[in-house]
């Protein structure tokens, strides 16, 4: 019987090692999933008419967006990346996976089973990654990846759904950390984390000390990401990229906003260099432990938010810092057995 719709009970979602679909992890945790696919054309035209002489299909490009908390589970980013020789970004960075969106009768409470349907996306590399973790809401991982290789099934199918091997407690080693849940604000290992000295009430060693029960910097949100800007290399004989690969440097972006108690405290100086650079360690309670080196510099500092009106506003101070290249993430689930080193 067809389905009258999709919701989010009756579709999962899996991630496998390129050329490995027998060996598909569910990815847990999971909030949203997107696919666009965008054929290229190129149009010739002749002279003499005004017709159009041939329309080219180029190269079609499938991009993958998904976003799932962080819940102990294995990061999305490093299900895509198993196999990588080192946890830095360019260790990671020649990896290829396989992504299976495998679609179940809506009238299921539980993606599992046959499926109906399901959309095989193989061979595709991240292109973006990014961490967020707020005051409000859950701790977030976003990751988009790209390829150009897209295939609908309507039987044969490789990934069942939560049936899979990898997607329980134990299966295969992919377990929860100790410390798993959905992580929240109270989440981050303050005393894990540094900051940098740029930041007004962080410590000279970087850290964000407590006092009578508050943190000397009130920090409200702590967002990372890093944009890998895939190129394509093709050759002669091949419709096909052989291979797509990152355009290094990579600029790595950190924002942190700070509840402002008494300005932002940045001075900007034109005869001389107002900024240094600082390092960054952030650190959560279900594993994840992302090291950004230590030449982040300060990129721009806003302060505002304390506005006129009904319910007035408190004013923040949001400090970015930028660097290139350093963007090691880990996490004791990484199926490449990269566990976190502080």
């Amino acid at each position: 019987m067809a389905n009258n719709r999709i919701f989010y009970a009756c579709q999962a979602a899996g991630i496998s090692p390129f050329q490995t679909v027998a060996d598909y992890t569910t990815i847990r945790g999971l909030q949203s999933i997107g696919i666009n696919t965008k054929f290229n054309l190129e149009q010739v035209f002749e002279i003499g008419q005004l017709a159009i002489y041939e329309n080219i299909e180029n190269l079609p490009d499938v991009e993958i967006t998904m976003e799932k908390v962080l819940d102990g589970y294995p990061l999305i980013y490093h299900l895509a990346t198993q196999g990588a020789p080192a946890s830095t970004l360019v260790g990671r960075s020649n990896q290829r996976s396989s992504v299976s969106l495998s679609i179940f009768a809506d009238n299921s409470s539980l993606a599992s089973g046959t499926p109906l349907s399901q959309c095989i996306m193989s061979g595709v590399y991240v292109s973006q990654i990014g961490y967020d973790i707020m005051v409000e809401g859950n701790a977030k991982e976003s990751v988009t990846l790209v390829g150009n290789n897209k295939a609908w099934l309507t039987s044969g199918f490789t990934f069942n759904g939560f049936t899979s091997t990898h997607d329980v407690v134990g299966g295969t080693g992919l377990s929860p950390a100790a410390a798993s849940g959905v992580q929240r604000r109270q989440d981050l290992v303050m005393s894990s984390c540094r900051f940098p000295l740029g930041i007004r009430g962080i410590s000279s060693s970087g850290t964000n000390n407590e006092v009578s029960g508050v943190f000397n910097a009130s920090i409200q949100s702590i967002r990372v990401s890093a944009n890998l800007g895939r190129e394509t290399m093709l050759e002669l004989g091949r419709k096909g990229p052989y291979f797509r690969y990152v355009n290094f440097p990579v600029e790595v972006s950190t924002t942190i906003e700070v509840m402002s108690k008494d300005g932002d405290f940045a001075v900007a100086n034109e005869n001389a260099d107002s900024t240094t650079e600082e390092i960054i360690k952030i650190k959560m309670n279900e594993g994840i432990a992302i090291d950004l080196g230590a030449k982040n510099r300060m990129n721009s500092v806003n302060y505002g938010g304390a506005n006129a009106g009904g319910r007035g506003g408190n004013a923040t101070n949001s400090y970015q810092y930028t660097t290139q290249n350093d963007f090691d993430v880990r996490h004791p689930a990484d199926p490449s057995g990269f566990t976190p080193a502080f």
